[in-house]
């Protein structure tokens, strides 16, 4: 299969090694605990995670996006981003939160 045709569904399926990433320093141990506890989970589970601490979700995948340059791994953090906006396109103010003021949290996407 072409990898332009896989769906956000086939992507999410790849097992990503997040430890690895922090053992390699390239994610903190914050980072980690915040991914186990996000990844593979149900949707109304991620939800409830969001409401609670969005901010410090978007900041996870932002700095994987900025960090990371493995192919599999950005193309996975970019639908986990799809399908959290997907689900509840308010979640875009996420990326707004006044505590990521000192952030530039689109600069990932535009690089």
């Amino acid at each position: 299969m072409d990898q332009a045709e896989l769906t956000t569904e086939q992507v999410l399926k790849r097992d990503i090694p997040w430890e690895t990433y922090m053992t390699t320093k390239l994610i903190t141990g914050t980072c980690l605990q915040l991914l186990r506890r996000y990844d593979n989970r149900s949707e109304s589970y991620r939800a409830q995670l969001l409401d609670d601490d969005g901010p410090a979700y978007v900041r996870v995948f932002v700095s994987i996006l900025r960090d990371i340059l493995k192919e599999d791994t950005v193309e996975y953090v970019l639908a986990l981003i799809d399908e959290m906006l997907t689900a509840n396109p308010k979640r875009a103010r996420l990326f707004h939160d006044k505590s990521l003021a000192n952030e530039d949290t689109y600069e990932p996407f535009l690089s």
